[in-house]
């Protein structure tokens, strides 16, 4: 077997089995282990240009001080999400699919690998010293071009040892950390013995007349800061082999904070000495040891630091060549690591990395800030340390972080802000200060902070909290909403902005406010009103302004808009159709405090623009709180968008009548049964008969589809769920029989004949009725199951079965609360109606809710029973089992 081919296989075993959960079993790094592997990575010749470029800014003991706790700090902070490493066995790389989606991650490891390579020119560079000072030992003096020609040969050296695959690696690293130890232990030694220790302890730098210590002390910590979020690396897939959080979490800030931050420190005394000693600051550690050591030792640490950096050159390129790998799987390892080797080769040749150090170093904590601050948002806050590891290693069917073609556009601009924003407090091209508050906090931590603040706000509106979190099922909350909690009024600085919303929503409508009865009518008062679309939340604000109120919601409106948001516009949360004596106690709270209380007590829009029968259960109410009882009655919301059709239709008009039908003397006087027929009779609709009579034209080509869901059952062969729409047809697809829907929402068939849709629909519920008196109704089929229990998710509960008969529903499923399949019955006489759906938000089609005190269920049709599920027959059959209709 060629060697080619055994190098090829070390790469793929690497990539594919290396970036593979780890297992318990399988972990061998315990504290001291990790520990020392860290502090390993972070020992490398770039620590001592990094102390030498703090040396630059600030004094000694300020520089100490940087170095270890704002390192230690930082890392504090951003070593926390090591913990889902060590948990999950798997490096930050495959949880980032989760924040840039599975194909935004690939562009995010080139960002980094872009910003955080220049490292490795650093590395090249100091090679570079390090064999002039040998040579220069020798009496050899190198021709003009020589340092580029050097520099260089330690890009092609380390190219090609990386290129041999990990076994040369592996060698190469067990002999890289011990030399890059005897350096450091050269240099602390020639360092502390050739100056006497105050000129170290009490050193001052020589600030240009213009510098500001305040400023050079914040960037002397922002240094810091970028020096230490850099490290990505050993962050990514050192802590997954780990046998405890713990371990993992404290060997990264420790031999990161520590001993990264030991030879930072050490190389800023090397600094300081040869500045003592020649007049003349260098980062270089071999030149340092070729002034002030002996000649023996100069000559050993220069070969030293030599093949050091070699060696750091050929593992920076290993590692982030099976990192492009892992991305870009059908790309050739090798071609990889020469593209690797030709940037450090291109940054070489421009040959300012070293003079522009610190600018690279801001720039790259420009990007690392924000990242660091989306995964720890992430991780803590949005998935609350939970990542679907199937979708994350895209696996056939597990599709939750595809997200926008493979992009999370949220992550992508939050990560893309931060950046901006560190970038105008800070210029690190020309070092300029734009804002000196922000700038306090360094352009890193103000970034991070940023974005870390963007995203988790971002996170909680409700449409992006969706969008992010895909992966829902894997961490779901289950905490059940709370019923009891005492609503709010609405917000008096909201209140305007609501109006405001409520008038341009309507303005295209011609919205027309009738006012009946209501001279001295002031809060508090009960409202009840009609319910045909969510234009129903549009009017209703604008009829009682300019008065506030509470509203009554049932829980998806919560989740859909966020419980906030509804929170300040009043909205009291519910369950639909259950016995809530908590919200009964907060309509009462409502009217105590001197506020309006609506209630819609349909409790669910009307399917062809009629109204439901109401119960007695509304009087008694009212009767209890003793207020003056209204009436809104909105006519044509149902025209702009009816249930089975969400389009809104501009050619709707609409005009509501708020009328007092109840007064505060009469509350105590009239019966139940008198109070609910004044509400009855002004609650009467048929929005048909309105655009009819008002001749309201609505003449979308469209106008028609959807109308099959409400009207099922064929008029001629009396099939049901034959029926089918297109355009402005309604058609059935069994026998044929068509109706043409006109302008004015009348139907007509070839024959001349004129249908009603309210009489089309009253005429199916007589059939269901019929069913039931005769025992044959009953309905068993599979189904689908979500669970809202609050205003936070839906819980995908999977496949389960549905039965309705004469004795109610019996739902059987997989119970998430006890993760058990279970039966949850809901007796006939519970339930006097149902809410119906038609093509809820675009995910199964049409769909019935069932409630417990706890939980709403949202019960879908699978593909077997999609034919057989009408949530209209469902609904007649409810209402009758339940009371509502004889």
């Amino acid at each position: 077997m060629s060697r080619k081919h055994d190098v090829n296989k070390e790469i793929e075993n690497e990539v594919y089995c290396g970036t593979l959960p780890v297992l318990p079993k399988e972990r061998k790094y315990g504290f001291i282990d990790a520990l020392l592997v860290l502090s390993g990575y972070c020992i490398a010749t770039w620590s001592y240009t990094q102390g030498s470029y703090l040396a630059t800014l600030v004094g000694f003991k300020q520089l100490l001080i940087g170095a270890f706790l704002a390192a230690i700090f930082m890392l504090m902070i951003y070593q926390l999400p090591v913990i889902m490493s060590v948990r999950y066995g798997i490096d930050i790389w495959i949880w980032l699919r989760s924040v840039f989606g599975t194909k935004g991650v690939k562009i995010v490891t080139v960002i980094i690998i872009i910003v955080n390579f220049p490292w490795y020119a650093v590395c090249c560079e100091l090679f570079a010293s390090s064999m002039e000072n040998l040579l220069a030992l020798f009496g050899v003096h190198l021709f003009n071009g020589a340092h580029l020609v050097l520099s260089l040969s330690c890009v092609i050296i380390g190219t090609v040892i990386a290129l041999r695959g990990v076994g040369t690696i592996t060698w190469t690293t067990r002999i890289l950390v011990p030399l890059l130890l005897l350096v450091g232990v050269a240099v602390v030694v020639v360092g502390f013995t050739s100056v006497p220790m105050d000129v170290i302890w009490n050193y001052q730098p020589e600030l240009a007349g213009d510098a500001d210590k305040t400023v050079n002390y914040v960037l002397n910590i922002e240094a810091n800061f970028a020096f230490v979020i850099t490290l990505v690396g050993g962050m990514a897939e050192v802590p997954r082999l780990c046998k405890s959080e713990r371990s993992g979490y404290y060997a990264g800030v420790l031999g990161q904070g520590a001993a990264g931050s030991f030879f930072v420190v050490v190389g800023a005394v090397m600094a300081i000495a040869m500045q003592y000693v020649t007049g003349q600051m260098v980062e270089d550690p071999t030149l340092m040891l070729a002034t002030l050591s002996t000649p023996i030792l100069a000559l050993a640490s220069l070969l030293l630091v030599a093949f050091a950096n070699i060696g750091t050159q050929a593992v920076g390129s290993y590692i982030y060549g099976v990192m492009l790998k892992s991305t870009f799987k059908k790309s050739s390892y090798k071609v990889l690591v020469l593209v690797l080797g030709l940037y450090v080769g291109i940054l070489c040749v421009w040959g300012k990395i070293e003079e522009y150090f610190g600018s690279f170093l801001t720039i790259s904590a420009c990007v690392y800030a924000p990242l660091a601050a989306l995964l720890f948002v992430d991780f803590f806050f949005v998935r609350k340390q939970k990542i679907d590891l199937k979708s994350a290693y895209e696996e056939e069917g597990h599709n939750a972080y595809v997200y926008s073609k493979g992009f999370n556009i949220v992550g992508a601009v939050c990560l893309a802000l931060g950046f901006a924003f560190s970038l105008i407090i800070y210029d690190p091209i020309k070092s300029v200060v734009h804002n000196k508050i922000l700038f306090m906090l360094t352009p890193t931590g103000a970034s991070l902070f940023f974005t870390a603040i963007l995203y988790y706000l971002l996170c909680k509106i409700p449409g992006i909290r969706r969008y992010v979190r895909r992966d829902t099922y894997a961490s779901p909350d289950k905490k059940p909403f709370d019923r009891a909690k005492v609503p709010p009024r609405q917000n008096i600085i909201f209140l305007p902005m609501m109006w405001l919303l409520c008038k341009l929503a309507v303005s295209p409508y011609k919205l027309k406010i009738e006012k009946k009865n209501m001279e001295g009518i002031k809060p508090p008062f009960l409202v009840y009103g009609s319910h045909n679309s969510f234009m129903d939340f549009y009017v209703t604000p604008l009829a009682l302004k300019p008065y506030r109120a509470n509203y009554i919601s049932e829980l998806e409106g919560f989740e859909n808009f966020g419980e906030w948001i509804y929170r300040q516009a009043g909205c009291l949360g519910t369950r639909k159709f259950i016995n809530d004596q908590s919200l009964i106690r907060n309509i009462a709270r409502v009217i105590k405090r001197g506020d309006i209380m609506v209630i819609y007590p349909e409790a669910r829009y009307a399917n062809v623009g009629t109204n439901s029968h109401l119960t007695p259960s509304i009087a008694k109410l009212a009767k209890m709180l003793k207020v003056p009882v209204v009436t809104l009655n909105m006519q044509g919301n149902y025209l702009q968008q009816p249930i089975w059709n969400l389009k809104e239709r501009k050619g709707a008009r609409l005009h509501a009548e708020l009328k007092c039908v109840v007064t505060q003397d009469e509350i105590g006087k009239l019966s139940v049964d008198e109070i609910l027929s004044r509400i009855s009779k002004e609650l009467t609709y048929d929005e048909y008969k309105y655009q009819l009579e008002n001749k309201i034209v609505i003449d979308d080509e469209w106008r028609a589809e959807g109308l099959h869901y409400p009207l099922y059952r064929c008029r001629k062969c009396g099939t049901d769920f034959a029926m089918r729409s297109e355009g402005s047809r309604i058609f059935c697809s069994c026998c044929g029989d068509s109706y043409e829907m006109d302008e004015l929402g009348v139907l007509h068939s070839p024959a001349g004949e004129k249908i009603h849709i309210p009489d089309w629909y009253e005429w199916q519920r007589g059939f269901v009725h019929d069913e039931i008196r005769n025992g044959t109704y009953k309905l068993d089929i599979p189904v689908r199951v979500e669970a809202l229990p609050n205003a936070v998710n839906f819980i995908d509960c999977g496949e389960g079965r549905l039965v309705h008969d004469k004795d109610g529903f019996a739902l059987s499923f997989n119970n998430y609360r006890t993760e058990k399949y279970e039966t949850l019955k809901f007796p006939a006489k519970s339930m006097v109606s149902l809410h119906t759906e038609y093509d809820y938000r675009g995910k199964f089609g049409p769909c019935v809710t069932l409630s417990t005190y706890d939980d709403t269920f949202f019960i879908y049709p699978t593909e077997e029973s999609r034919e057989v599920f009408s949530p209209t027959k469902i609904q007649f059959a409810t209402e009758f089992l339940g009371g509502l209709y004889k």
